[in-house]
């Protein structure tokens, strides 16, 4: 397997640890001292929230071994981005699960509510998630620029293949985020991130099968959220 599918692969495992865990029995252990956290939330921020960023890390060091990403400040602009990504996402999700501990222990979820609720509600489905998102964002634009200026690598099929699988797998994260999330953010996100993945594959001087991670992203987007809009539509 190529080394970049490795990536993706683990990529798309970490995706569906994300799943899984939310529904394990790790829902219903209450932390002590005061009831702080459940064990479900220490598990997301402290080992699966980890992994989805050391994985992007790795891709962006497979992406960094072309010579014309070593030289000069774009390989330093292209680093500062990814960092404030990964500064953003990490924040984004601490603050998203603290607030859906709160909001969805001792609030009436039925009404969004005022004062300590309402701030609760907010911090969870708005702001936690638009840094959560926007963290995401500055990710995938950084690796994205850092393929397109580099040396161009092709696949052979079988890896293609891979690569495809991993893509449908990681678009169902897109959908679940998209489609059914109380509000809109993620629909928004993925929205933007589709067409600014769109635009630069659009813009590069290079084929669709010269940037694989590009085509990965555009695919995994492109389809999470064409049917998050579908099913948006119906209901």
């Amino acid at each position: 397997m190529q080394r970049l599918n490795y990536w993706l692969t683990l990529a798309s495992i970490s995706v569906l640890l994300v799943t899984v865990e939310r529904f394990s029995p790790t829902t219903k252990i209450i932390l002590q001292p005061y009831s702080f956290l459940r064990l479900h939330e220490v598990v997301q921020m402290v080992l699966i929230i980890l992994s989805t960023v050391l994985i992007p890390f790795m891709i962006f060091l497979e992406l960094s071994q072309k010579e014309s990403t070593r030289k000069g400040n774009q390989g330093v602009i292209l680093s500062l981005i990814f960092i404030t990504g990964v500064y953003f996402y990490s924040t984004g999700n601490g603050v998203h699960e603290v607030a859906s501990y709160i909001y969805n222990s001792f609030c009436d979820i039925t009404v969004i509510g005022t004062g300590f609720c309402g701030s609760s509600f907010f911090n969870d489905y708005y702001f936690g998630n638009i840094l959560y998102f926007f963290g995401a964002y500055l990710l995938t634009v950084a690796l994205i620029l850092l393929e397109r200026n580099n040396i161009p690598t092709e696949l052979d099929r079988k890896n293609w293949v891979i690569l495809l699988v991993n893509s449908v797998v990681f678009a169902f994260a897109i959908f679940a985020y998209s489609a059914f999330d109380r509000v809109l953010v993620g629909l928004i996100y993925s929205l933007f991130i589709t067409f600014t993945i769109l635009l630069l594959l659009i813009t590069s001087n290079k084929r669709y099968n010269q940037l694989p991670y590009t085509t990965y992203a555009l695919i995994t987007y492109a389809l999470g959220t064409t049917v998050s809009l579908i099913v948006r539509s119906i209901h």
